[in-house]
């Protein structure tokens, strides 16, 4: 499956009530300015329905993805750029979301920057990785004897105990981030950037849910107006 195909599918998924993949988040009327981080082709913003009044911003490095979603013909704004770098003044957004795209970046860092541009009070919602996806994906590899995958699931499977445990990652060589996520380590980790009223869901999907309480003033402030 190509890239297009892939955007193709998350948006008819994102768009179907009755398909047991899609989640979305629950946008209400006090989210004036919204924040897709890794946001592909915009697929949670588009199938969110949002008003015309709301800023919906999306955010991701794939060029491609971005075309396509500016395609679409909606209000989103589309920037190229990096999760762990948001090109963003501080306070710029209620609401700041990230669906399954947190796994590819430097965590902590990207955490840090998402609480940076929330304002106070606002609300963060992401979906991670557990630790049996990154499992399955292993054992559906050594299945088909598929090498390359095995290696790299098997790395994979250490990044996240290094996050886990070390809170540190490692780079694929000369590609990307991916690691599956704790609720221990993702706990830890929002509270450190300034987050609280934090809930895990583990049901079909992994969701946390976050408010951005009192700034750590120590944290560097970058951004700012």
């Amino acid at each position: 499956m190509d890239s297009l195909e892939y955007h193709q599918l998350e948006l008819a998924i994102a768009s179907n009530p009755n398909d047991p993949r899609r989640v979305l988040p629950t946008i209400e009327a006090r989210h004036r300015r919204v924040l897709d981080v890794g946001c592909g082709a915009g697929q949670t913003l588009l199938a969110s329905n949002l008003g015309k009044t709301v800023l919906a911003v999306g955010v991701d490095v794939d060029h491609a993805a971005l075309a396509y979603g500016l395609e679409q013909g909606t209000n989103i704004k589309f920037v190229r750029a990096q999760g762990e770098v948001l090109p963003f003044f501080n306070d710029s957004f209620d609401l700041v979301i990230c669906r399954v795209a947190l796994p590819y970046m430097r965590v902590d860092e990207a955490l840090s920057e998402m609480s940076r541009v929330l304002s106070e009070g606002g609300e963060l919602w992401l979906v991670l990785h557990p630790f049996r996806m990154t499992a399955k994906e292993l054992s559906a590899s050594l299945r088909r004897l598929n090498f390359k995958a095995i290696f790299y699931r098997l790395w994979v499977l250490g990044n996240g105990f290094a996050l886990h445990v070390l809170g540190k990652q490692s780079r694929w060589p000369f590609q990307r981030y991916e690691s599956w996520q704790s609720v221990g380590h993702i706990r830890s980790t929002l509270a450190k950037v300034g987050f609280s009223e934090v809930c895990v869901s583990r049901g079909d999907h992994f969701v946390v849910t976050a408010r951005k309480g009192q700034v750590n003033r120590s944290r560097i402030n970058r951004g700012t107006n």
